[in-house]
């Protein structure tokens, strides 16, 4: 169970690294349905078993999904607006983004934290 729980945190922190994450606000875009999805909590927690783990994976996952379908959303927005939309305003949705991608990565890196603390305490 050990080298599985190894293999599978350096598996999400490649898969992390790779896909756009991140903590972005919640500003609506005027007639788009994009959805900003809310970074889920990570608890942080030397006393975590596989269970908890398992669980924190699932949210970060589905965070991960939700993240990546806003950041679509809001490109398709850009794609389509862009020549009538200020500078002003493409820059209000590159930032929606770029919140977005960092939220992501704060996620990733509270729930590797948490899959390294729980492999030391395997030891």
């Amino acid at each position: 169970m050990k080298s599985t729980f190894k293999s599978f945190g350096l598996g999400f922190a490649l898969f992390a690294m790779t896909s756009s994450l991140g903590f972005a606000q919640d500003r609506p875009i005027a007639g788009a349905n994009c959805e900003n999805p809310v970074p889920p909590s990570i608890t942080n927690s030397s006393s975590q078993n596989m269970d908890m783990l398992l669980d924190a994976q699932d949210a970060v996952q589905g965070f991960i999904e939700a993240s990546n379908n806003f950041i679509a959303c809001v490109d398709r927005v850009i794609d389509r607006r862009s020549e009538s939309a200020s500078q002003e305003q493409l820059d209000a949705w590159t930032a929606l983004i770029n919140d977005n991608v960092e939220a992501q990565e704060t996620v990733a890196a509270a729930f590797n934290e948490q899959v390294r603390m729980f492999n030391e305490s395997q030891e």
